[in-house]
């Protein structure tokens, strides 16, 4: 993958196409009722036995001070959204994406989940990208970290979805945060995008940063409130959150298992994904997780499920 293809690899919202959040997950609460406060390796879908017995059992343990913070992390305007659907839906569409990241605030620490586009592309004139393809942050991932009394430096835990441009670009900023990372994932960004064994420069501070591996589903807090699960195809060691805030319906962050809800209903895979078949397993994966658990499905780039700080704006 060139440089070029690594900055791309985000996700689409093809302009016009709009499916209300009920329609997301079947069988589970209207997301009116949700609010967000402003491994399959081989292929084939995993069992969920294990993730079953390990939901029901955190029932009880429902954690009361649990808060999700959705984050405001971005805009791409791409002129042709080919790459973003391998049966060729959208040659010659056009689309904005929205970037989501995450605050999960919890009793034992923050985590942050994903970072954006990068505060140094704050204001419309952004970053171009390619021609015609435009990446910005209409406002500061530090300034919204502020108006929730933090800062970069007090976030406790530092995770991924994944390692592509618009998911790591405020990455270097969390100097005290102990970083969890995907070992098949980083090995892979410094592979395809690192210098003699070195990370991009996005990721500089990983190189300082107090690391955990996180080869697994990690239970995050050690209470069952807040849970990695590994959902590759999309990258190799690409990650989705499942978090259950207080007194909430449960959250499934699905970061770019699907682009948008028109990928989300017909199961559509970007010709770029690293593997078709993981991408299919890891979307069942979820949509059965869902049913179970009766989470909702948040996808990070879909408008419909983008409602960031309004911080007074």
């Amino acid at each position: 993958m060139n440089r070029i293809e690594f900055v791309m690899a985000v996700a689409v919202v093809v302009l016009g196409s709009v499916f209300p959040l009920s329609e997301a997950v079947a069988g589970t609460a209207s997301p009116a009722k949700t609010q967000l406060h402003s491994s399959p390796q081989s292929g084939k879908a995993m069992p969920l036995q294990n993730l079953e017995t390990s939901f029901s059992a955190m029932a009880a343990k429902e954690n009361p001070s649990l808060r999700v913070y959705p984050l405001d992390c971005g805009r791409i305007r791409i002129k042709d959204m080919d790459m973003f659907a391998d049966d060729g839906s959208y040659k010659g569409v056009s689309a904005q994406l929205v970037v989501s990241c995450y605050l999960i605030r919890h009793p034992k620490g923050d985590l942050l989940w994903d970072t954006g586009i990068g505060d140094q592309f704050t204001g419309p004139k952004g970053v171009e990208l390619m021609p015609g393809n435009v990446a910005y942050m209409p406002v500061t991932l530090r300034s919204q970290l502020a108006w929730l009394g933090t800062r970069p430096g007090k976030i406790r835990y530092l995770a991924f979805s994944h390692e592509h441009i618009d998911h790591i670009g405020n990455a270097n900023l969390m100097t005290g945060a102990i970083w969890l990372l995907n070992p098949k994932e980083h090995q892979w960004t410094v592979r395809e995008e690192g210098h003699d064994g070195a990370p991009p420069a996005l990721l500089a501070e990983s190189t300082k940063a107090k690391i955990q591996w996180v080869k697994d589903d990690y239970d995050v807090f050690g209470d069952g409130t807040v849970r990695i699960l590994q959902t590759p195809g999309h990258t190799p060691g690409h990650q989705s959150l499942f978090v259950r805030p207080s007194g909430e319906q449960p959250l499934i962050l699905a970061g770019d298992v699907w682009h948008s809800r028109v990928n989300f209903l017909h199961n559509r895979v970007p010709r770029f994904n690293t593997s078709r078949s993981q991408t299919i397993a890891s979307m069942q994966l979820l949509r059965d997780l869902a049913r179970k658990t009766g989470a909702r499905i948040v996808i990070g780039h879909a408008p419909e499920d983008f409602a960031p700080l309004n911080m007074g704006r």
